[in-house]
């Protein structure tokens, strides 16, 4: 078989590979792509969204520099960028990638990040325009306009998109979890509190998608030690998202032990994420644990260079107090 046939069945492998979330197949077929075809604008951007789905997003930053600057008119190169910084919360960064990737190549799923990212720059109004626009080409769009309805306290027509989306896949997990935790928020407090007593009287536990709207109602109606007790028994119980979900919660309610245990549970994750980073440093500065959190910086520091500069800080911060 000639070099080119090879390259482009690899080519079709990995993207079929990619698609499919089989990351270790994926892992092997970049290795036989980077032998035969190295230094291709196809082939590095493979790499760069390998990176991407396999959370080497330190990785990823340096690679999308690098190809940004060597394929300024590659329309997938830009999007890979585009999604790259959209994962860093670098919006506005997301936001021109998206725009010059679609002026180069128009393209509905460009569009469907644009409204993604215009949610989260507060650009409501371009937001539910471009959503709208693809939905009958990414049902997907369905989960992002009943977030941004979410965002905009329009929470009717928020369960209205996201019930939408549960008529064409009405397994999934992820809108099934949206729409039991939307519902769980539009209850008036004590309706809450009591949906989930009756629960615990039938013995069964509150589920895990309302969990964090309820220790939030707890908190926000006074009985801050009672959401103390439930937010310590479940915490270990529950995935990454809802964990963090929970973590903010008690963040917001002051109580910064529970908050600074769940954030550095699930640090590793968002190593790269400034807002996350910053909101742990100031629970932890709150019940006295910075140097614990410094000794995990440590640990994770080859995942995100920059955290050696905030192990730093800390380090001050710790001496400081105990001059």
């Amino acid at each position: 078989m000639s070099s080119k046939l090879i390259v482009a069945a690899l080519q079709r492998n990995m993207q079929k590979a990619l698609k499919q979330g089989k990351l270790n197949e994926a892992g092997e077929i970049l290795t036989r792509l980077k032998q035969e075809d190295p230094l291709s604008r196809s082939t590095r951007g493979f790499e760069l969204e390998y990176y991407l789905q396999t959370d080497r997003l330190v990785d990823a930053e340096s690679l999308a520099s690098q190809l940004h600057r060597m394929f300024p008119d590659s329309a997938r190169i830009l999007f890979l960028c585009g999604k790259l910084a959209y994962r860093l919360k670098h919006y506005a960064q997301a936001e021109a990638h998206f725009r010059e990737s679609y002026r180069l190549h128009p393209n509905p799923l460009t569009q469907l990040w644009l409204g993604k990212t215009f949610t989260q720059t507060g650009e409501w109004d371009q937001a539910e325009a471009t959503l709208l626009a693809v939905r009958d080409h990414y049902q997907a769009a369905h989960l992002d306009l009943g977030w941004l309805y979410e965002r905009k306290g329009d929470w009717k027509t928020a369960l209205a998109e996201y019930e939408a989306y549960l008529q064409l896949y009405p397994h999934d997990e992820f809108a099934l979890q949206q729409q039991m935790r939307l519902k769980a928020k539009m209850l008036e407090p004590q309706e809450l509190v009591e949906e989930v007593e009756h629960l615990a009287e039938l013995g069964e536990a509150a589920p895990d998608s309302v969990f964090p709207e309820y220790i939030r109602t707890l908190f926000e109606t006074g009985e801050t030690e009672r959401a103390r007790n439930e937010a310590q028994q479940r915490m270990d119980l529950l995935e990454p998202r809802l964990g963090i979900q929970l973590a903010w919660v008690c963040y917001q309610a002051h109580a910064y032990d529970l908050a600074c245990t769940l954030f550095l549970k699930f640090l590793e994750r968002n190593v790269s994420n400034f807002k996350y980073l910053s909101a742990l440093e100031a629970a932890g500065s709150k019940c006295h644990r910075l140097e614990e959190i410094v000794q995990c910086y440590r640990r994770l520091a080859g995942q995100n260079p920059k955290l050696h500069g905030r192990m730093k800080a800390l380090l001050r911060r710790v001496q400081s107090r105990m001059r």
